[in-house]
């Protein structure tokens, strides 16, 4: 139905519908791809000596903020890098002891590429997430976490990242929570890192 307007709310429904399906199916295929590469990300994170640097451009760019902010949640240091400043000499702030966690699902993201060439002679060891472990990212990636091919639910052919981008929030998900359990986390702990808003209430109202 590309390029096709749709007027009938019954039609609506049922595409939105379908697209969850889609989506629920590829999240269960994503379960399936998960290998001792998840394990070996996760040691990575959790023994990181210095920053995890997320990045990513688009909209697996705003995944890969998201990720930076869980990791914190759960007392992993994390900052997001811009992608297109990293190659204005952001990308500085990259050392051996920091971990880079770069979104792509092409891997073949120009800035995000780009990136990983300035770092990877460092010793930065970087984590892919991407649809193509063959591509030019994964190539010069310590581990890859591989997520399933959305073209079908991807919009316009598979170049709108609607799909693979819910597939790589997921994939982020797993492993905060994963990082979680294994840096034992508290909830005290995680309640004294949210000083404001809701938590900070609920907070108060159990002293």
């Amino acid at each position: 139905m590309n390029g096709v307007k749709l007027n009938n709310d019954e039609d609506l429904q049922l595409i939105a519908r379908q697209i969850l399906e889609k989506e629920g199916k590829a999240i269960f295929a994503l379960a399936e791809l998960l290998s001792d590469s998840f394990t070996q990300a996760v040691n990575l994170l959790v023994n990181c000596q210095g920053h995890v640097i997320t990045c990513g451009v688009g909209t697996t760019g705003m995944i890969a903020r998201r990720l930076a902010h869980l990791l914190c949640n759960v007392g992993c240091a994390s900052l997001f890098l811009h992608a297109g400043d990293s190659l204005h000499g952001s990308s500085g702030a990259l050392r051996s002891s920091d971990v880079l966690v770069i979104l792509s699902k092409s891997g073949e993201t120009a800035e995000t590429t780009q990136l990983a060439k300035i770092v990877h002679p460092r010793g930065t060891p970087i984590i892919s997430i991407t649809a193509c472990p063959e591509s030019s990212l994964g190539k010069l990636s310590t581990v890859i976490l591989q997520i399933p091919p959305s073209d079908e639910i991807d919009p316009y052919d598979g170049l709108m990242g609607v799909g693979s981008s819910l597939i790589s929030a997921a994939l982020c998900d797993a492993l905060v929570f994963a990082v979680w359990k294994r840096k034992g986390t508290s909830n005290q702990e995680f309640v004294n890192g949210h000083p404001g808003g809701i938590v900070a209430h609920l907070k108060l109202q159990n002293q």
